[in-house]
């Protein structure tokens, strides 16, 4: 993700508060050497803002959770549940870049005009160890998921550019009001690791293709 012309690493999400002393259990998604941990964290607020935390301590827990204490009050820690977790790229040594491998080039990125595409859906998280989507979807546009080598585009890290594949099978797990929830399989993610970085994007097809 790039905000305000720097380059940050998802890195997890608040999955709750932990303790009456304000700290927080993040669920890991892309595991840091605790010694290389830098000394500041990056919580996503309003959608799009990134709000910097003073990491005070960093204990391993259990579960794929990392518990983390930062320079806030304890009544604060319950609006931080839920939202993303971001370290700057700036703060990693070169060396811990290059074994995390910040720029996977898993799926091919396209630049395209949103004003040319339908959106059809957003992605909540990876289901499965095999790289499917969940994804939530309006019920007036699910008769498009069944279209045969339909392609698509997923929101990417920057404004403009698109995540391009082709959906290889769509089962519905149920509906909703007026959403349908799916477990979506696409070119190109094959494991929970490449789909967790799709989590919370958009989904769009071109409107070319509903003509």
């Amino acid at each position: 993700m790039f905000y305000k012309g720097k380059k940050y690493i998802y890195i997890g999400y608040v999955a709750r508060t932990h303790g009456k002393k304000g700290k927080i259990a993040v669920r890991i998604r892309k595991r840091i050497p605790k010694e290389k941990m830098p000394p500041r964290i990056f919580i996503k607020e309003n959608g799009e803002e990134l709000k910097e935390y003073r990491l005070k301590l960093l204990k391993e827990y259990k579960n794929g959770l990392a518990i983390m204490k930062l320079n806030i009050k304890p009544e604060e820690s319950e609006k931080l549940v839920s939202q993303d977790v971001y370290i700057c790229e700036d703060d990693l040594p070169r060396k811990v870049r290059v074994e995390l491998g910040v720029i996977p080039s898993f799926i091919p990125e396209v630049k395209k005009d949103e004003s040319e595409l339908e959106e059809i859906g957003f992605i909540t998280k990876p289901r499965g160890l095999q790289g499917a989507l969940a994804v939530v979807s309006p019920k007036e546009k699910e008769s498009i998921w069944k279209k045969e080598k339909l392609k698509i585009f997923i929101e990417g890290d920057e404004k403009g550019k698109f995540f391009e594949t082709q959906i290889r099978s769509v089962k519905k797990i149920r509906e909703m009001l007026d959403n349908v929830y799916l477990s979506v399989k696409v070119l190109y993610i094959n494991d929970i690791d490449a789909a967790e970085r799709l989590r919370k994007r958009r989904v769009f097809i071109s409107k070319a293709d509903l003509l």
